[in-house]
This record gives structure tokens, sequence and C-alpha cells, in this order.
């Protein structure tokens, strides 16, 4: 007698197998957002930095960029949006951005 399709240890295999994959699967496209999510929001970052150094140029005469040269300073991320040089929809205006210079090299943080 010649039986046609699958047996029970088949099937279950085969499930355990599609189990894994999906499993696999999941993780791989998490990490993929996750990732993609930070490189979004170190964009952002850096435009806002960009955007800070812009505003030290452009309030020079004001001597804000030699103050902050040595002493370090904090622009708001709201100032930045009032001098036109950031677009409210683009960043959360409630960010503060401290930059300070090492080795006569700018750096920032953004909290």
């Amino acid at each position: 007698m010649n039986k046609k399709g699958f047996t029970l240890i088949e099937l279950l295999a085969t499930i355990a197998i599609m189990t894994v994959i999906a499993t696999v699967l999941t993780f791989n496209v998490l990490n993929i957002f996750d990732s993609k999510r930070k490189m979004t929001e170190e964009s952002i970052n850096n435009i806002i930095a960009t955007a800070a150094s812009v505003y030290l140029e452009l309030n020079e005469n004001k001597g804000l960029k030699e103050n902050c040269k040595l002493n370090g300073c904090s622009i708001s991320v709201s100032t930045l949006i009032h001098e036109g040089l950031l677009s409210e929809e683009d960043v959360d205006n409630t960010k503060v951005i401290n930059i300070y210079y090492e080795n006569n090299e700018q750096k920032y943080s953004i909290s």
C-alpha cells in the first residue's frame, strides 16, 4: 500500500525549521530598524551642531564665538529655530547643544 503525504515527524521538523527561520528574520529586521533610528538621530545631531556653528559665526561680532572658545557655551535649539537656522518640524526644540573646544577643535554634546 503506497501512502501519499507527510508523516507527523516530517511536519513537526518543517514547522521547527520555519520557526527558527522566522525568529532569525525577525531579529535581523529589528536590528535594521534600530540601526536606522540611530543613524537618523546622529544625522539630526550633526545638523544641530552645524546650525550652532553657523550661529556662532553669525554672532562673532558680539564676542560669542571667542567666549565659547574660552569657556564653552550652551545654545538652545529653540534659539537656533528662532534665528531661522533650523526648522521646528525637524528637531526637538527642548534640546540644548553644549559646545566646547579641545586642542582648538570644536566639540559638542547634545542634551
